[in-house]
């Protein structure tokens, strides 16, 4: 759990970073000033400051002269003496009823009054370009150029490139800027030129280039990690298409922003190939982004519609794959409104997610990612189509989007990892508990293998000999002629009926304590009336005390009633008063008495039988002590008749105390709670169980043990218990099941219920179990680990016993 808790801190310290290093990197370097105007082709500097100019775009007006393309100074000069026409920088041709191929000269004069020292920053423009300056001092300079410039369409050759280059401006400088356009269906400056002081327009490139290096490396560690984490963990995709959103993320990055331009040699072919790996890189976002929303949005549409929302993506993915340039550009504004339709049904899908319980973490996450990704897509149109120089935002837009479908696929893993916690945490657990268990069944096996031979020959000896007898019996009844007279042979016939009695008697002790030691017989938890027990029991016994003229005195008032289950507490006391009467002498009494005191009941069998050497009556109750002798008038036993009494008694969290004395008689003593609070320990795990029962045994409360929830909810109806501890961990169905099956009765609201798990979360949800107790009607809620001084005060508090 701390592990988890972790994680989400070092998510958000990791956010938080990730914003302030952006708007720090923001506020700290030079962004672009206002446009200044540009009137006649004249830009008029002589007001400003060089040393506190910052950069800003050349936009306006500019001279330009379509069909000219000169290349020496000349050529240059001569410009001078033509009419110009005056076109909008940035812009397309087409916009500005030029052709849509040919080429061009634009030309803008600098106004200075002394000279001072600039830089000149082309982001691009469509297809090849060449830039200069002129001025007196300098003459003709090239400032930078891209691909190959030339009036011919096999001469010219396309490439996007970026251009910078710091120059001295006089009061004769004039820049020029040339274009020729024959590869695609519009020409003309892209963006527009930038112009500034040296040093803050170099402060400004450098970390304009650091931002994309920034972006670049945040999305290449989201799309390794992710793509490792989905090897590791295969079951769930969604790892996978968030890596792949981020690669082709990547490749937008690498190819619109001009990261990979001066990778290769400029040529047309490749210029076209990037453009087209671009369009089909914004085909895989809104793929990829369609199947992570499909595989974490259960409410984003039926199953049977999410199919169509792929096939648009699909003949789009067609068509920029086998069409030409001026085919499948066209098919950028649906693109852009595509992607906003599926932010925008994401969108509704997690504002719905967000109104139920167990998405709504999740929603809410995507819920805010997709606002935001949605505001950038629309920024993102509009910097296209207005041609601003902004696009950074883009970038932040889509890595927050990204940060947030990062925290949904890291709060998934956060539940493999409680789930793998509570499993192990729960394993462990139990693997305390059996070894517990197993060391207390070796010492056992250790006493009772010592024993064993014995106990086998006297049980064996103590059945062959009636056996032996009855044959002998048989064997004489068959005889021809027969040698008994009819009297002799009734009494043969009793003798062995008496002797076949005590064997069924041996046989079904051995049995019933067999069962119940396999745990095969659990306690049925109910009201029951002693008087009614023992008044059926009184008459059974009566026929084994008159051969031996033994007296059964009762002590035992009307409707005495207690807890327990009756058929096993029938069996105990069965089992006290047949051993009462087969060790006491003829003549002898038998007296069974049921007082209360200090909240239990005092269930006494007393005998004047023969009674026991000191020796076993004090070790006759210990486990694996053999207790093995015939009655008064030779009835048999298996000697197991004590320790099932001693099981019963433990399983009610009652006491069993054995007073003997030889030749003096027995007092054996069933102490059985009866408290009015009862506490039922659903549990599995017989172990826990125990546990449970030794913190809880000071309390004055009822301990009623049940193993499968279906028959607890029997026994419940029965005999409703103050407070439930239930193990949120069970094979038939969680503690949460169980609860809501209880409180779905209202007769059973009342009762109050503890639940105890190995963890702090459901690992199916990754909800907190507290909080999910509390909402179908718990009380409480505390794990296995916690301290048992813990467990003690809350169950004194929720049966509101005194502190």
């Amino acid at each position: 759990m701390a592990r988890i808790q972790i994680l989400s801190l070092s998510k958000l310290v990791f956010f938080s970073l990730f914003v302030s290093v952006f708007i720090q990197c923001n506020r700290s370097i030079p962004s672009l000033a206002p446009a200044k105007t540009i009137q006649g082709g004249v830009l008029d500097l002589s007001v400003e400051d060089p040393k506190t100019l910052d950069p800003f775009p050349l936009a306006g007006e500019w001279d330009a002269f379509p069909g000219e393309l000169p290349e020496t100074e000349e050529e240059f000069k001569a410009l001078e003496k033509k009419e110009p026409l005056r076109l909008a920088v940035p812009a397309y041709w087409v916009n500005q009823n030029l052709p849509a191929h040919g080429f061009v000269t634009y030309r803008l004069k600098l106004k200075v009054n002394e000279p001072m020292n600039l830089m000149f920053y082309l982001r691009e423009t469509s297809s090849a370009y060449r830039a200069y300056y002129h001025n007196a001092e300098r003459g003709l300079v090239l400032l930078g150029s891209a691909g190959k410039v030339s009036k011919t369409k096999d001469g010219s050759i396309g490439y996007y490139l970026e251009t910078a280059r710091s120059f001295r401006a006089t009061p004769s400088t004039v820049l020029y800027l040339q274009i020729s356009n024959y590869l695609y269906s519009r020409g003309g400056p892209y963006y527009s030129p930038v112009l500034g002081e040296v040093g803050k327009t170099v402060l400004y490139l450098r970390f304009k280039e650091r931002k994309k290096a920034f972006f670049f490396a945040s999305f290449f560690v989201l799309a390794i990690s992710h793509l490792f984490l989905y090897i590791h963990r295969r079951k769930d995709k969604s790892p996978l298409w968030f890596s792949l959103l981020c690669i082709s993320w990547l490749i937008r990055i690498l190819l619109f922003d001009r990261v990979s331009r001066d990778w290769f040699q400029a040529s047309d072919w490749l210029e076209m190939l990037q453009i087209r790996v671009e369009y089909i890189a914004f085909c895989g976002i809104q793929c990829f982004s369609l199947l992570f929303f499909f595989q974490n949005q259960k409410n984003f549409l039926p199953q049977k519609y999410k199919r169509y929302l792929l096939l648009p993506i699909l003949l789009e993915f067609l068509i920029i794959a086998t069409t030409p340039y001026a085919v499948y550009t066209k098919l950028l504004i649906f693109s852009q409104v595509y992607m906003a339709i599926i932010l925008v049904v994401a969108m509704v899908a997690a504002f719905r997610s967000t109104f139920q319980r167990e998405t709504r973490y999740i929603g809410s996450i995507i819920l805010f990612g997709t606002i935001i990704m949605l505001s950038a897509t629309i920024y993102d149109s509009i910097v296209f189509f207005k041609r601003w120089d902004l696009p950074m935002l883009t970038e932040l837009g889509f890595a927050i989007f990204c940060m947030c479908l990062a925290i949904v696929i890291s709060k998934q893993n956060a539940h493999t990892w409680e789930t793998a916690e509570y499993l192990t945490l729960n394993l462990r657990k139990e693997v305390e508990w059996k070894t517990i268990e197993l060391r207390k069944e070796k010492e056992k096996a250790e006493k009772t293998g010592e024993l064993k031979d014995k106990f086998i020959s006297i049980v064996s000896h103590d059945i062959r000999s009636p056996l032996f007898g009855i044959s002998s019996v048989f064997n004489l009844l068959t005889e021809s002629p027969p040698s008994l007279s009819p009297e002799r042979a009734k009494q043969v016939l009793g003798e062995a009926s008496t002797g076949l009695k005590n064997i069924l008697s041996m046989v079904e002790e051995l049995i019933k304590y067999s069962r119940f030691q396999n745990a095969s017989v659990f306690p049925d938890y109910q009201l029951f009336d002693f008087r009614q027990i023992t008044d059926q029991l009184i008459e059974r016994v009566q026929d084994m005390a008159k051969p031996k003229n033994i007296s059964v005195l009762t002590h035992i008032e009307e409707s005495s009633i207690g807890i327990g289950d009756p058929n096993l507490i029938e069996h105990l006391i069965w089992n006290l008063l047949t051993n009462a009467v087969k060790f006491t002498k003829e003549s002898g009494t038998v007296e069974i008495s049921l007082t209360e005191s200090n909240k239990h009941w005092s269930l006494k069998v007393i005998d004047t039988g023969i009674g026991m050497p000191p020796y076993w009556s004090e070790h006759i109750l210990e486990e694996g002590f053999l207790f093995v002798r015939k009655g008064t008038a030779d009835e048999m036993g298996a000697g197991v008749g004590l320790a099932f009494c001693k099981e019963v008694a433990e399983r009610h969290g009652a006491e069993l105390i054995v007073k003997s004395e030889e030749d003096q008689g027995t007092s054996v003593e069933l102490l059985l709670p009866n408290y009015e609070k009862i506490v039922l320990i659903l549990d599995d795990n017989p172990g826990y169980r125990k546990q449970i029962r030794k913190v809880l045994k000071d309390l004055p409360c009822i301990l009623w043990e049940e193993e499968y929830p279906d028959h607890a909810l029997l026994s419940v109806g029965r005999l409703k218990p103050d407070l439930i501890i239930v193990d949120f961990s069970m094979p038939e169905r969680t503690g949460i099941d169980f609860l809501r099956d209880l409180y779905s009765n209202s007769e059973m609201e009342e009762i109050r219920s503890l639940l105890v798990s190995s963890s702090h979360t459901d690992p199916n949800t990754g909800y907190k179990l507290e909080a999910t107790v509390i909402e179908i009607g718990g009380d409480a809620f505390l794990t296995k680990t916690s301290p048992d001084e813990k467990l003690v005060e809350l169950v004194k508090r929720l049966l509101d016993l005194e502190t």
